[in-house]
């Protein structure tokens, strides 16, 4: 009896002491599982957030960072059609013509200030700042030149006026457009940066939420399991915001370096090409060859057909001139009805006017549009070959474009002695 009951006596102390620990294990795991669910949800909660973020970010910053590049093409076609049409008050001789390109002249000069304007309303930084410092001190310039050059075009001084455009504003305008130009480098370059620093933060999210996936993982397999498939979600998520990211900044680039309407290069990538090409002729001495190419009487066929007709044939002259060139050669569009030619090899004298008549053939055939309406085109060429018209980008722009615009004038002296 005695052993009996002190055998009772240990089992009873025995399972006495063994239900606490048992309730206190029981709590511990349900803790731990609680902490592990608390985990689970606030780290689905941040990864979302961060999510979130990132595309909020980068969605405001591609949108301000595009009002601008927007604002600032706006800013450059105003500029130079009010240039061009300042242009033709020098060139016409009947006054109502003239009447008409200073009306012309007057609204792009509205639609400049319009664009500056908005522009300046913006949240600037202070290199942006600067930049439109730098377009203010040029526009007082620009202007005071405008008026003057207007003013003489008007009372029928054209020789006067041409020659104050040329050696005055034309220099000015061209500082101002380049000026414009690296506010639209500046932004674009400042998208790519933002660009690369949301993927090195989509990366470290990536390697964040996977090492909290192989701690979860660790502390209980079917909750682990089903953290590891929300991770795979999310990481999912993250690279897609990535690739549109990227397809993004592709896209960007593709805007700034090529015509919109045409697909060509614009002038921005015209410019770069040229360069490239001025140093490779130099160290291999070997020519290449500017041609500036303006379309005759384009203008009536907006006036006349609409401006979709007129975009049309903006279209088919590219594409001709595309089909004209070779390989190594790049097509572009100035803006308005002007387009550029780089042959990088364009032979000799006798070649090269080979080229010019092929270029001045293809462009000249009739277009045929929509409706049975059949347009034949006329278009001016201007050129300037390296080494014989000048040795840097900016003369033999100038020569190509001195040389187009003397081409015009005579065909207009021409045709109206006819």
């Amino acid at each position: 009896m005695a052993k009996h009951a002190v055998q009772s006596a240990r089992s009873a102390r025995r399972h006495g002491w063994l239900m606490p620990e048992s309730q206190r294990l029981n709590r511990l795991i349900l803790a731990g599982f609680a902490l592990l669910l608390t985990l689970m949800v606030g780290w689905g909660v941040h990864t979302l957030w961060h999510i979130q973020q990132l595309a909020d970010q980068m969605d405001q910053l591609v949108q301000v960072r595009n009002l601008k590049i927007q604002l600032a093409t706006d800013l450059q076609e105003a500029s130079y059609n009010r240039h061009n049409s300042l242009v033709y008050q020098t060139l016409l001789s009947d006054p109502f013509e003239r009447d008409e390109m200073y009306q012309q002249f007057t609204r792009w000069g509205y639609l400049v200030g319009k664009a500056r304007n908005a522009l300046k309303r913006l949240d600037l930084d202070e290199h942006e700042l600067g930049n439109v410092r730098q377009q203010d001190s040029l526009i007082d310039k620009i202007v005071v030149l405008h008026e003057e050059i207007s003013d003489l075009a008007a009372s029928g001084n054209l020789e006067q006026a041409r020659a104050l455009l040329t050696e005055q504003l034309r220099p000015l305008n061209l500082g101002f457009i380049d000026t414009v130009e690296a506010l639209r480098r500046y932004e674009r370059d400042h998208i790519s940066r933002e660009l690369r620093l949301a993927r090195t933060s989509a990366r470290k999210a990536v390697m964040v939420s996977i090492g909290l996936g192989g701690i979860l993982l660790a502390l209980a397999g079917a909750i682990a399991y089903f953290t590891h498939r929300q991770f795979r979600t999310y990481a999912g998520t993250l690279n897609e915001q990535v690739q549109l990211l990227e397809a993004v900044g592709r896209s960007l680039e593709h805007q700034a370096t090529h015509d919109c309407l045409t697909g060509v290069a614009n002038r921005t990538l015209f410019n770069q090409r040229l360069e490239e090409e001025l140093a490779r002729a130099r160290d291999e001495n070997r020519a290449i060859m500017l041609i500036y190419l303006d379309l005759d009487d384009f203008k009536p066929v907006n006036d006349r057909h609409g401006h979709a007709m007129g975009d049309a044939l903006l279209q088919a002259v590219a594409q001709r001139l595309r089909n004209t060139v070779g390989e190594n050669d790049i097509v572009a569009r100035l803006g308005g009805d002007e387009f550029a030619v780089l042959f990088t090899h364009p032979g000799d004298a006798e070649q090269q006017a080979a080229l010019c008549a092929r270029l001045e053939q293809a462009v000249c055939q009739p277009v045929y549009m929509v409706g049975g309406l059949s347009l034949t085109p006329g278009c001016s060429i201007g050129r300037a070959v390296y080494p014989r018209d000048g040795g840097s980008v900016q003369e033999l722009i100038h020569a190509a474009d001195t040389d187009m615009y003397q081409v015009k004038l005579a065909r207009k002296t021409e045709n109206r002695a006819a």
